[in-house]
């Protein structure tokens, strides 16, 4: 077997394993846990690795840190609204600044949600930060033992925790921390004017598109949307089957993980296709088991169809025109020495 389908394969083990744990412990949204093996996913266990500690010790830190200002910042829309911008900025000026630029972008991107949380469903606020780390520790260790397991180099330890290089320059970085910033800040307005459907998903997906460059990012853009076109039609098509049937339900989430991966981990200039095609599944597919309306996961695609055609007009406002690079940047953040990147939420 070769190293792609070895991979691709605990990829898919992780992915569903953290799907079904999620569904037997009784957490609020499994496929938060699915996302989470899905995007540290890696044919470098190293790289794996690296990802996985990364993005609990980021979790961890921006759930609990946006926990408590959020409750400081109920009710003080202006407050709120500033904190989410300056999260935003922040996150993205670290992840292109920071040799642990993957705990820093998601620790941010944590920080950022709870505080969109208060807005939304403040009484809720304890649920989700509770529920969020239980999901992605769950997704980060079921991807770690797949890949252990029957991954490329089974039953190997990783080397240890990767220190990535820092190749953006400051001013290249300053460019794409202000288009965080002028995103979220339009979103947050959108929101508030026209009550935008899935708004955690609106303001996912226009940090994550943002990348190392303004060419790439629009690049990326599109390759995010087209993913999502592709894995939402799957998922769709599969509801429309047989929605109710548990075991055509985890077959068919299985099958279309693996045919996803296989592209998600591929060294091809259009892998970010496959990344996003994969989570567009796992958003349409997962609720708490097969899913039980279809209105759910049509909010979540539109909210990251809507994310990323923010972000892609705040590129082109502060750019205008310019030609998109020929491959896709690496889809997290930059990480010479963790091994090859591989796409995230």
């Amino acid at each position: 077997m070769d190293v792609l389908t070895r991979a691709a394969l605990a990829t898919t083990v992780g992915v569903v394993g953290a799907v079904l744990a999620s569904l037997w412990l009784g957490l609020q949204d499994p496929y938060w846990a699915g996302l989470s093996a899905l995007i540290i996913a890696n044919v470098d266990r190293t790289a794996l690795f690296t990802k996985g500690m990364l993005r609990i010790a980021g979790t961890a830190a921006g759930v609990v840190g946006g926990f408590y200002v959020a409750q400081t910042l109920e009710g003080v829309r202006v407050a709120q609204f500033a904190a989410m911008v300056g999260a935003a900025g922040f996150g993205t000026w670290m992840r292109q600044r920071s040799p642990y630029a993957y705990a820093w972008f998601y620790g941010a991107l944590s920080f950022l949600l709870m505080i969109a949380t208060t807005l939304m469903t403040p009484s809720d606020l304890y649920l989700f930060a509770h529920y969020r780390c239980y999901e992605i520790v769950l997704g980060v260790v079921a991807a770690t033992l797949a890949n252990w397991a029957i991954g490329p180099e089974a039953g190997l330890f990783p080397a240890g925790l990767a220190r990535a290089k820092v190749t953006t320059s400051r001013q290249e970085a300053g460019r794409q921390a202000a288009a965080a910033m002028l995103g979220c800040g339009a979103i947050a307005l959108l929101w508030t004017w026209f009550d935008l459907p899935a708004f955690v998903q609106v303001l996912i997906s226009s940090l994550v598109v943002i990348d190392r460059d303004l060419a790439t990012t629009v690049e990326r853009a599109r390759q995010r949307l087209l993913g999502c076109v592709i894995g939402g039609s799957a998922a769709l098509m599969i509801i429309a089957i047989n929605a109710d049937d548990f075991f055509w339900w985890i077959a068919s989430l299985a099958a279309s993980i693996y045919l996803s991966a296989r592209v998600h981990l591929d060294k091809v200039s259009y892998a970010y296709v496959g990344t996003q095609s994969a989570v567009a599944i796992l958003t349409t597919l997962v609720s708490t088991g097969p899913p039980a309306g279809i209105e759910p996961p049509l909010d979540r695609a539109v909210g990251i169809l809507i994310g990323v055609a923010v972000m892609e007009a705040t590129m082109w406002l502060m750019a205008g025109s310019f030609r998109p690079a020929r491959a896709v940047a690496a889809p997290d953040p930059p990480s010479a020495g963790q091994g090859k990147e591989t796409g995230k939420e």
